[in-house]
């Protein structure tokens, strides 16, 4: 079963994670593991029936980058804030990229009812997508919080939030084809 795979993987990764960013004393370890743990727990709760194989592969891969993002260490920092040259490349981006694209995905699977018609769906892919930019805004709100909680931490300022911002619509844009177009994909 890919949803089996899939948690295996998020829980070796959550639990190497965990034990790299507490050797390495990273701030926010804890934080970080207790918060992928409590997300995939509530998706398992809330879900009528498997998820699609590429979803659940998708979502693992999420988890681990943003795991990695902020409990992996580059010199001084994290690779959240890696970049290749300029800030629209930084390792961030395509971590929130990332998430609100499996984010979105996920939303529609869990909330959607697979009896929607293909004439019906447009109005709930916008619901969806504006629902994966909710999702990004909470983030937005996390991440702010973990700043003022580590004393400037490694989030990044405005720039990094309004790239941040940009990438999560254009993510939450191109999930809508997805959406729009499968119901789902084979589970």
């Amino acid at each position: 079963m890919p949803e089996r795979a899939a948690l295996a993987v998020v829980g070796v990764a959550g639990a190497g994670f965990a034990l790299s960013g507490a050797a390495h004393a990273v701030p926010g370890t804890v934080e970080y593991v207790v918060a992928v743990t409590v997300m995939v727990s509530g998706v398992a709760l809330v879900r009528r029936q498997p998820l699609p194989a590429p979803l659940a592969a998708f979502g693992a891969a999420s988890v681990v980058l943003h795991l990695a993002g902020g409990l992996v260490r580059v010199g001084n920092d994290v690779l959240y804030n890696a970049s290749a040259g300029i800030e629209v490349l930084r390792y961030d981006h395509l971590a929130h990229a990332v998430g609100i694209f499996v984010g979105t995905w996920l939303l529609w699977e869990l909330l959607v009812p697979p009896t929607v018609v293909t004439a019906a769906r447009t109005p709930l892919v916008m619901l969806a997508l504006l629902a994966g930019l909710g999702l990004g805004a909470v983030n937005e709100t996390v991440e702010f919080l973990a700043t003022q909680a580590h004393g400037g931490g490694h989030v990044g300022g405005y720039t990094n939030t309004g790239w941040d911002l940009v990438v999560n619509s254009m993510a939450g844009i191109a999930a809508g084809p997805v959406l729009h177009r499968h119901r789902s994909i084979e589970r």
